[in-house]
């Protein structure tokens, strides 16, 4: 089986942030984006999630028949956590250093697979995901999460739509955190494949170029 086809989504304002300063869950995409929205996730296979956006969001994630994956290195997720509502099968990524007695919590209401020494395994992850017969995985993560991918040739697309706002703040979180890149020769490289206007915003389609 192969990996499957990884496409970030991100909502993000005009300077690149996904939320303010103070971290909080600030509505940036207009209407017409959350059906865009919405028509993505029906079109994929999985969705996943990090453990930053689940203990800061708590998203829902109810459509119907999609793999729903959350990386989780420590295995902190709540038992009653939105996540787990519906009938949709859920799949939290650990890594070796998650306490077994939250594996084993977790493990009464979800499957739990441990994917790498101290962080979740992003390749094996998606070698497992892909063995579950998922081909189309969307990404709705935090910078962190979304930096991971996309470092590691390991996302295909990035869709971000940028919301008519400038938010401001050096630590407040953007597109793309983690260690980030030194210049322009380990840099990212995308080719942008269609752009539109989507209410007082505009949506961004690129391919990423460094895929492994």
């Amino acid at each position: 089986m192969s990996r499957p086809y990884v496409i970030i989504n991100s909502a993000m304002s005009c300077d690149g942030k996904l939320s303010t300063i103070e971290r909080r869950q600030i509505p940036i995409s207009s209407s017409q984006d959350f059906e865009r929205v919405g028509r993505l996730r029906r079109d994929v296979d999985g969705i996943l999630v990090g453990i930053g956006t689940v203990l800061a969001d708590d998203p829902k994630l109810l459509e119907r028949d999609t793999y729903r994956v959350v990386l989780d290195s420590k295995a902190r997720t709540p038992i009653d956590s939105e996540v787990f509502i519906g009938d949709s099968p859920t799949l939290i990524a650990v890594s070796e250093t998650a306490l077994e007695e939250r594996v084993e919590k977790l493990k009464e209401v979800c499957e739990v697979v441990r994917v790498g020494e101290e962080r979740v395994d992003l390749r094996r992850l998606l070698d497992l995901l892909g063995e579950k017969g998922i081909e189309r995985l969307l990404v709705e993560g935090g910078g962190t999460v979304n930096w991971s991918f996309l470092v590691n040739g390991l996302a295909d697309e990035l869709i971000t739509y940028v919301g008519n706002m400038v938010f401001g703040g050096a630590k407040s979180p953007t597109l793309a955190d983690g260690g980030g890149a030194s210049g322009l020769d380990d840099a990212v490289k995308l080719e942008l494949s269609d752009f539109y206007q989507l209410g007082e915003g505009i949506v961004l389609k690129w391919k990423v170029l460094n895929k492994k």
